[in-house]
C-alpha cells in the first residue's frame, strides 16, 4: 500500500547497490564537522552530474538516532490520521500481503527507522547527516540525498512526497520518479571514478541480482530481512523500478527529459514498470469506480479502506502462484482497478474490480487469481464450473471467494457470504 513509500531509506539502497553495509564509529575527533565538510565537497559534483544548479545554499545539520525517531514519528503523524496506519494494515492482511499476526504499525515504524541513514527534509530545507555512521560509508548516501535537495529547489519536492489517499499506486509512481532519479545519480557518482556505468536492467528483484541484494541485507537490516515480501518489494520499488524508469527516459533525452516529468507526472506503477507506456506510447490508467457496492454491502460490514492497487500490487496478490514470471505476465495487462476492504466482528473481506487491456489479459489474471485460492482459503471447496465465466470457492462457514470475468473486466469478492457475492457480481455487471 502506501506507508513505506515516502521514507528516506537511501542507506539501505547504498548498502544493497554497492555492498558497503559496514558502519562503525567515526574516527574523526569532530565527526559532525567532518560530515558537513564531506557534504559540501560532494555538493558541486552532484550538481554537475545531475545538471541542476544549486539555487540557494543547502542547510546542514548532524542528527542522532533519537532525532531520527522523532522525525519519523512526526512524518507519519503528518501523513496519517489517527488509526489510519492500522487500517492500512487491515487492508494488507485482508489481501493476503502480510500475515494476520503482524503488528503492522509497530513493524512499519521499526522497518523505516532501521534504514534511515541521513535524509533531506523538504519542509525544513535541511540535510540531516547521521552522527552514528562513518563518513566514508555515507558519501554515496549524501550524493543521493543531495539530489533530493536539488530536486526540491527546482521542482518543489514536498508535493511529490504527499500521500494520495485512495491512490497509493499513483503515489508509488511519483515516488519512483523522485527516488529513481536520485538512485541513478547515486550510481553515476559511485561509479564515475572507476569509469564504469552499471546497467539498471541488471537490478531486478526477481533475478540473481535481487536475490544477492536481499541476502546481503540480512545481517545489517534484520527488520527488512524478516519483512513480508510485499513490504520489502514496496520499499524497494521506487528505487529499483524507478531507477530503470529514469534511465530509460534519460537514455534518449538526457536529464532534461526527466526534468519535464515533474510537470507531467507518471500516473501508475504500470508506467514505471513499462516506461515505454509513459515516454513513447502514453497509456494512462482507466479510473474504476465501486459505486455499485453502495447500499449493497450491509452496514454491519465497516468500510475500512479503499485504494488503487496498480499493476505492481496486483502482481503481489498472486504471490501464492509460486512463479514470479507468471505473476508478472498475469498483471501486465493491467489498465485500472479499485478495491474496498471491509471488517465485521474481527473478520475481513474485500471486493476488487479490475479492467485490463484485452479480454485475454483478463482471462490470464482471473486464472492466476484462482490459483491462489488454496493458499488464501485452505478449507474452501472449489465449486463446479458453469457456462458463466465465474469461479466460486465455498467455505465451511458460508463465506466464499468469487472470481468473475466479464470481457476485459475481473471482479473478485473475497470473504463475504455466497449470496451477497453473487448479488455484487450482478450489480457490477450492470
Amino acid at each position: 500500500m502506501s506507508s513505506i513509500r515516502f521514507a528516506a531509506v537511501s542507506f539501505l539502497l547504498v548498502g544493497l547497490l554497492t555492498g558497503r553495509l559496514e558502519a562503525g564509529e567515526p574516527a574523526d575527533a569532530d565527526p559532525g564537522q567532518a560530515l558537513i565538510a564531506l557534504g559540501k565537497r560532494v555538493e558541486a559534483r552532484v550538481a554537475q552530474l545531475r545538471g541542476l544548479a544549486v539555487l540557494e545554499p543547502i542547510r546542514w545539520e548532524v542528527t542522532n538516532r533519537a532525532s531520527v525517531r522523532a522525525y519519523l514519528a512526526k512524518t507519519l503523524a503528518e501523513q496519517y490520521a489517527p488509526g489510519e496506519l492500522a487500517k492500512e494494515g487491515l487492508a494488507m492482511t485482508a489481501l493476503g500481503l502480510v500475515p494476520p499476526d503482524l503488528d503492522y504499525p509497530t513493524f512499519v515504524v521499526g522497518l523505516l527507522e532501521e534504514q534511515i541513514g541521513g535524509y533531506y527534509d523538504p519542509k525544513r530545507k535541511t540535510f540531516f547527516l547521521a552522527d552514528w555512521i562513518a563518513p566514508e560509508v555515507q558519501e554515496t548516501v549524501i550524493a543521493h540525498e543531495l539530489c533530493h535537495a536539488l530536486q526540491d529547489q527546482h521542482f518543489g519536492l514536498d508535493k511529490f512526497a504527499q500521500r494520495l489517499p485512495g491512490d497509493s499506486d499513483g503515489m508509488l509512481a511519483h515516488s519512483a520518479l523522485v527516488e529513481g532519479g536520485a538512485t541513478l545519480l547515486m550510481m553515476l557518482y559511485a561509479t564515475q571514478a572507476a569509469g564504469v556505468e552499471v546497467d539498471p536492467n541488471m537490478l531486478d528483484l526477481d533475478g540473481p541480482m535481487g536475490s544477492l541484494m536481499l541476502g546481503m541485507s540480512s545481517a545489517q537490516f534484520p527488520e527488512f530481512s524478516k519483512a513480508p515480501r510485499a513490504l520489502r518489494e514496496s520499499l524497494m520499488f521506487p528505487y529499483i523500478k524507478g531507477l530503470r524508469f529514469v534511465a530509460f527516459g534519460r537514455r534518449e533525452g538526457g536529464w532534461k527529459r526527466i526534468d519535464a516529468c515533474y510537470k507531467d507526472l507518471p500516473a501508475s506503477s504500470e508506467q514505471v514498470i513499462h516506461p515505454e507506456k509513459y515516454f513513447d506510447r502514453r497509456d494512462p490508467p482507466t479510473p474504476v469506480q465501486l459505486g455499485f457496492l453502495d447500499g449493497l454491502v450491509p452496514e454491519a460490514w465497516e468500510l475500512v479502506y479503499e485504494d488503487v492497487l496498480g499493476e505492481f500490487t496486483s502482481a503481489l496478490l498472486l504471490d501464492a502462484v509460486g512463479d514470479r514470471s507468471e505473476e508478472k505476465r498475469a498483471a501486465a495487462g493491467w489498465d485500472g482497478d479499485r478495491v474496498r476492504i471491509y471488517q465485521r466482528s474481527g473478520r475481513l473481506a474485500w471486493v476488487g474490480s479490475w479492467i485490463f487491456d484485452t479480454e485475454t489479459d483478463a482471462v490470464e489474471f482471473a486464472g492466476a487469481m484462482a490459483k491462489t485460492a488454496p493458499h488464501r482459503h485452505p478449507g474452501f471447496t472449489r465449486l463446479p464450473l458453469t457456462d458463466d465465466p465465474v469461479m466460486r470457492f465455498a467455505g465451511p462457514d458460508g463465506t466464499s471467494l468469487l472470481i468473475a470475468r466479464d470481457g476485459p473486466r475481473v471482479l473478485v469478492v473475497d470473504g463475504l457470504a455466497a449470496d451477497l457475492a453473487q448479488a455484487i457480481r450482478v450489480a457490477a455487471a450492470k
